[in-house]
């Protein structure tokens, strides 16, 4: 039944999983992002801190696109544009515009407040901010396909991630603690570091995330590599 609350082990909960870096993708089909905050556009290499009151936060790229909560982090409308690789040979089967995920949410009940610091180069996107002792950093890649995203709260909290309609979890890869996704063309899967899965269901995770640990995204051939299959 594909709504019901998955079994995980028998204590309720998979242990603090080390992982590999989520953050990498394949060579030759990444770009840089642009990121509008309050309306103004970044590009380009650049690193900055950006002084409040800020209100919206876009991430617009060639193959990836999301809003960012500026007072959380959280991220919403996580989504794959559709755009075609450059590499023929690494593209995947998209059909249009992908939804993902509707949201990536920490729960860590703090109000972010400081500068947004901002830093765009070929390899990535970081994006940070803190606040009522709390930081909150999301690292990004502009990528068809791979490692491109990762949340890292410090110290730890709870991630919820909610899919997209279209896709669903699909259980945990043997051995890895990856917790495998798909829409039925393509595999992906959440990736954790110093992280517990706590529950899951179709469409929803709970990860509580230890201080230094991460939440990732990878989608693809790595997936698939990774043990995760349509």
């Amino acid at each position: 039944m594909k709504h019901f609350l998955l079994a995980l082990a028998a204590a309720g909960t998979l242990a603090l999983v080390p992982a590999s870096p989520a953050l990498a993708a394949k060579g030759g089909t990444c770009e840089r992002f642009k990121v509008v905050v309050n309306g103004q556009s970044f590009s380009g290499d650049q690193e900055r801190a950006i002084n409040g009151p800020i209100n919206s936060i876009f991430v617009d790229g060639t193959y990836i696109e999301f809003r960012v909560n500026p007072s959380t982090l959280a991220v919403a409308n996580y989504a794959h544009t559709g755009v075609a690789s450059p590499r023929p040979d690494k593209n995947l089967p998209f059909a249009g515009r992908t939804p993902i995920f509707t949201s990536k949410v920490p729960q860590h009940g703090k109000t972010l407040t400081s500068p947004l610091s901002l830093e765009i180069n070929a390899e990535s996107l970081v994006l940070q901010r803190s606040g009522g002792g709390q930081t909150m950093k999301i690292q990004a890649k502009d990528c068809h396909q791979g490692g491109i995203f990762q949340m890292e709260p410090e110290p730890g909290t709870v991630e919820v991630n909610n899919l997209a309609p279209g896709w669903h979890y699909t259980g945990v890869a043997a051995g890895s603690g990856r917790l495998c996704m798909t829409n039925g063309r393509i595999s992906a899967y959440d990736s954790p570091e110093l992280a517990t899965l706590l529950a899951f269901t179709a469409q929803q995770a709970r990860w509580r995330v230890a201080s230094g640990g991460r939440i990732g995204f990878v989608i693809g051939e790595d997936a698939i590599q990774g043990g995760c299959r349509p």
